[in-house]
């Protein structure tokens, strides 16, 4: 596959590669290799390329990590005019060295970020071997750790391996050329960069990195079009000379355009979308170099008080309900069709937002949600504790740098978001207090002031200024009630769910996890009603607290990575588990509410996202008993405004609430349209937390197993020494009070401070 231009030229190395491992080993020397090679197929990582049959569990998928892999292919050098040819990667996990024809050529570190190498001088040789030497290494175990949130300290800038708690295995860290591998021929200028900014009056600010590795003087002609992408709107061009020197440069250049059409998210307009193409034309007017991007034109920021956040698009207030996500384990298993998929069933869902979970996704996932209208919460790598030297902070900077570079044109990204509870161990806050986040945080603003920022998500909502999102388990790892939320209040909330088995006929596709899990048999059900209950109670609460400044919800999560128990609403397989329809239901755009604390009622709601009005509305409700006999009914009439949470009126039936077996409500228009209907099943008898429930575990697949029979605790994962002195009742009572964090910063900062003195 190739795409050329007069002067240009990209040419795809397809085909697979031989691969074998060897030490591991940070320097420049080839490694020694022997004959036994190993085909590993094109853009793959090597757990499903090598294991298709089991890539998630096991010590023979964990080994694979202990080595380093060589890949090796020949190349055929193309032939034409050309000045400079570069050897591109999309994307390599995690370390990549590169040799070409035994030369080292450059390293790279990351897993998501394109990277090339001039390798010019290789041109004229008919054809090369192209070595690389791929890792992703382990980290130490820390002695004094406990499983899984510090028993290592991170050292890769990577939040897609051994996650821990049914998100991904403990032997998993991808490992592989999983991205395209190109080799780009042109005349030694190009346009390495554009960055795009738009304001909501048609201006579009370009900047744009250009290099010219000619040695000589390049002059020619810019020439930048705007046409719309997705519609007919209209567009706007410009054409100047340009002089480039030898060297790097940055040129900034600004167009307008006479009545834009603006970006929305699906619910509250059309996703409009622009292209631009860039061009250098020489002074024959051909094209010595080109790129193109799409944008939107959109402006995003976040009102941030004490008292509440909201976010706004395009001037217009919105309440954000999303869901965490995060495609695969393995990326170089998503294609796009299937990105595309996973962004509809989120829409299905009627969610406007998906957090892209401690990773960044392919490409395509960014494609989809500009296309679909999906706005995107987008994560760093970093999760939990990480590394706090200098040396780490440096790497850390340089590949957020580059994730900005990548994705900032994407008009759905509308939060960057540095690090993912860092202080998971309330009493680890290198992280947070000293390196990486600071300067994580302070690099981001700088790099693109046009959206806000979180140095952190979770664990820091007094900080309401550079973070304040709450994550909430209640009912879950938390609490045994769900309805304990009830209490709280939140400026945003970006965690909240409960893990629950896959469909049993996923399950049994994998034997291994069948084994652990059988015992579930029958009681996979109830576990869904569970999670549907949580979801629907939760959900429901985040919205109401709109009309107090929240600015809305992000489930945890959509979509489970592997085959066995997790929090997300689809099973890996993509079948849907009872909180789906309960996240569908109460994600609507409009939706007629409860409220109540799990013991009585005590309003009525109304929750409208859109932007449309509805005067003289009415409300009606129904409650139910056992035998499906009404006991109560009513219904008044009120205006239902548009953008707002309303609370429609207080409720005190005269009827004992452990008669409640059903409560249905329904709001109309004027004209007896119906525009929402729901219902509550036993709202007042709210079922306790599943037994066994969040402490018996699998070690081997990672994951909660509820009430399996011997199953030891997670609470029994430490190897602080000791904290085993503690009894393990008193531990896991003690270690939920702990997730919760509800102590001050400072009293948080003062505790740590005396463990770190302590453990030394």
């Amino acid at each position: 596959m190739s795409s050329s231009h007069p002067q240009t030229e990209s040419v795809r190395l397809s085909g697979g590669w031989q691969a074998q491992p060897v030490p591991l080993d940070t320097g420049n020397a080839l490694p020694a290799l022997t004959d036994d090679w190993i085909a590993v197929p094109d853009c793959a990582h090597l757990q499903p390329a090598l294991y298709p049959a089991n890539p998630y569990w096991g010590d023979d998928i964990r080994a694979l990590n202990d080595k380093a892999w060589v890949y090796r292919r020949t190349a055929a050098m193309p032939t034409g005019d050309y000045q400079r040819l570069r050897l591109r990667f999309d994307a390599v996990d995690y370390y990549a060295d590169v040799w070409v024809n035994d030369q080292f050529v450059g390293r790279h570190e990351g897993h998501f970020a394109p990277f090339a190498f001039d390798i010019t001088p290789f041109q004229g040789a008919g054809e090369v071997i192209l070595t690389v030497r791929v890792s992703a290494p382990w980290d130490a175990p820390n002695p004094s750790g406990t499983y899984p949130s510090d028993h290592v300290i991170r050292g890769l800038v990577k939040g897609l391996y051994e996650h821990g708690e049914g998100v991904i295995p403990p032997s998993v860290n991808p490992i592989g050329i999983w991205r395209p591998v190109w080799l780009l021929l042109d005349q030694g200028v190009s346009i390495d960069h554009i960055r795009i900014d738009t304001t909501l009056d048609g201006r579009v600010d370009v900047t744009l990195r250009l290099t010219n590795s000619t040695g000589e003087t390049w002059q020619g002609a810019l020439n930048l079009n705007i046409a719309g992408h997705n519609h007919d709107g209209q567009g706007g061009e410009t054409s100047q000379p340009l002089t480039l020197p030898p060297g790097s440069h940055s040129l900034s250049q600004t167009l307008r355009l006479d009545e834009p059409r603006l970006w929305w998210s699906w619910d509250q307009g059309s996703p409009d979308l622009y292209r631009l193409e860039a061009r250098l034309l020489n002074s024959q007017q051909q094209v010595t170099a080109a790129r193109d991007e799409r944008f939107g034109v959109r402006a995003v920021r976040l009102e941030r008080s004490p008292e509440g956040f909201t976010y706004v698009l395009n001037e217009r207030p919105i309440f954000v309900r999303g869901s965490s996500y995060m495609p695969a384990v393995y990326l170089s298993e998503c294609t796009a069709e299937t990105l595309a998929r996973d962004v509809a069933l989120a829409r299905a869902a009627n969610l406007n937002l998906m957090r892209v979970h401690v990773h960044v996704s392919p490409p395509e996932l960014y494609e989809a949600c500009d296309a679909a209208g999906m706005l995107v919460w987008q994560d760093f790598e970093l999760n939990w504790i990480q590394d706090s030297s200098p040396e780490f902070e440096a790497r850390a900077r340089r590949l957020q740098r580059e994730m900005i570079d990548l994705l900032g044109n994407h008009p759905s990204i509308i939060t960057w978001s540095c690090h993912n509870e860092p202080t998971m161990m309330y009493t680890r806050r290198q992280n947070l207090e000293r390196r990486p986040d600071p300067a994580l945080y302070a690099d981001a603003c700088q790099q693109d002031p046009t959206r806000p920022v979180f140095i952190c998500s979770g664990q820091l909502e007094e900080d309401w200024q550079r973070s304040g999102d709450s994550h909430s388990y209640y009912g879950a790892i938390w609490s045994q009630h769900y309805t304990d939320i009830y209490r709280q209040r939140t400026r945003l909330n970006t965690e909240y769910g409960f893990e629950t088995p896959a469909a049993p006929e996923t399950l049994r596709l994998y034997p291994q996890v069948w084994e652990r899990l059988q015992h579930l048999e029958g009681k996979i059900e109830p576990l869904w009603v569970y999670q549907s209950r949580l979801i629907q109670y939760h959900t429901e609460h985040f919205r109401r607290l709109r009309a107090s400044g929240c600015a809305g919800y992000v489930h945890f999560w959509l979509v489970d990575l592997v085959p066995q128990v997790g929090c997300g609403v689809l099973d890996a397989h993509r079948v849907p588990k009872g909180g789906y329809e309960a996240l569908r239901r109460a994600s609507l755009p409009l939706l007629v509410s409860l409220e109540h604390d799990g013991r009585q009622p005590v309003a009525l709601w109304v929750f409208n996202d859109s932007q449309q009005a509805y005067p003289n509305g009415l409300i009606r409700w129904q409650v139910e008993n056992a035998a499906g006999h009404r006991l109560e009914e009513g219904q008044s009439r009120f205006d239902i405004q548009a953008n707002q949470s309303q609370r429609v009126l207080s409720v005190s039936w005269a009827v004992k609430p452990s008669e409640c077996a059903r409560i249905k409500l329904q709001a109309y228009d004027a004209a007896g349209n119906l525009l929402s209907e729901n219902a509550y099943d036993h709202p007042f008898q709210p079922p306790r937390r599943p037994a066994g429930y969040p402490w018996k575990f699998d070690p081997y697949l990672g994951t909660k197993v509820f009430d399996r029979p011997n199953a030891p605790s997670l609470a029994d994962q430490s190897a602080n020494r000791l904290f085993k002195l503690v009894p393990l009742g008193l531990r896991e009572s003690l270690a939920e009070i702990g997730l919760r964090q509800k102590l001050p910063s400072r009293a948080l900062s003062l505790i740590a401070g005396v463990v770190d003195r302590v453990l030394g």
